[in-house]
Formats: structure tokens, sequence, C-alpha cells
């Protein structure tokens, strides 16, 4: 667990399904309008808490996958998901992992809570022996995108393309290396 500023970042349960869900659909709907198809982004607010009750019902706890929650006071404010490197569209470098997920409620966007969710991934990513990590990210959520090359990150597959309801909407690939160890 992490805390800083009265947020904590901890491993996600099922109890927080219906605030995981309500973020998933507040930062659907303020980010995909124009870069998803519309009655994909529909499908995807309208399902989100299904799919996250589908989630924590098939989720072996001690299995590869990790969801990370950010929340103050027991509201939560963003999520992050970590796997081994996943084959959606790419094989994935040789001992990747993958950031698979990270959004947050529109109101908490700027406060640093992704960044500190983006930490905890990555370092329970380095603490299970995944060098690199990739992050997928639509090539038009500029946002999205900038903030990971802030974070050190370099595209490294820069023309993708996600077919979403029969429209090709492109993706980059991000990719991080473990930073050298300090000899000292």
């Amino acid at each position: 667990m992490a805390t800083r500023d009265g947020v904590l970042v901890r491993s996600g349960v099922a109890g927080d399904v219906p605030g995981l869900a309500l973020v998933s659909a507040r930062a659907f709907a303020a980010t995909y309008p124009g870069i998803v198809p519309d009655a994909v982004l529909d499908e995807w607010i309208a399902e989100a808490p299904s799919s996250w009750r589908t989630a924590f019902a098939d989720r072996d706890p001690d299995g590869p996958g990790r969801i990370w929650v950010a929340e103050r006071g027991g509201a939560v404010m963003g999520y992050a998901t970590t796997s081994p490197g996943k084959d959606w569209w790419l094989p994935p470098p040789d001992g990747a992992g993958e950031l698979t997920n990270l959004y947050l409620d529109p109101d908490v966007i700027g406060a640093g809570v992704g960044a500190m969710l983006y930490r905890h991934a990555v370092g329970d990513l380095w603490a299970r022996g995944f060098d690199p990590f990739v992050v997928w990210a639509f090539r038009d959520n500029v946002r999205a995108v900038a903030f990971y090359e802030r974070m050190g990150l370099a595209i490294d597959v820069a023309d993708h393309d996600w077919i979403l309801g029969d429209v090709p909407c492109p993706i980059v690939r991000l990719r991080g290396d473990r930073p050298p160890t300090d000899p000292a």
C-alpha cells in the first residue's frame, strides 16, 4: 500500500466494483468521444459494472493479474491494472509486463493520483521481475500519451490499429525499461 495526501493505493477488492464502474464510466465518457466509435463508447460505459463484477469473479487472488485502486476516504478515485505482457495486438517483448489500464475520475486529473497509481503499479511489475513493461494507448488520447512520456516511456510501436465497431482506431505502444541499479 502507498499513501500520500490522504490518498491510499491498495489492491482492489470485490467491494470496489461500484466505485470502479463509476470511475470507468466517467473516465471513458470524458476521454473517448471522437477517439472510439460512439456505439462502442456507449457499450463500454453501459457494461462497466458487469465487466468489473466479472473481473473479480474470475480473479485468482494469487494470479498474475493485479488491480490497484486509489481511494480517499473510501471513495475510488482511479485504478490501474497490470499483468504479464499480453499479445492482443502484437507479441510483447520477452519478459515484459503490462500496465493494462490506468484511469482516473476526471475530477482528480492533475492532482498527482495518476502518477501515484502509475508508480505503484510499475513498482509491482518490477518487483515481480518483469522487464520491460508496455502500455497501449489510443494515439489520439494526447493526454495519456503525454503522461506516459513524462513518466519516461517511449513509443516503440507508433502505428497500429484496434478495430472497434469495424472502425480502425489508431493505437500506440509505449515501453519502459527497468532503470539501471545504482552500484553504490
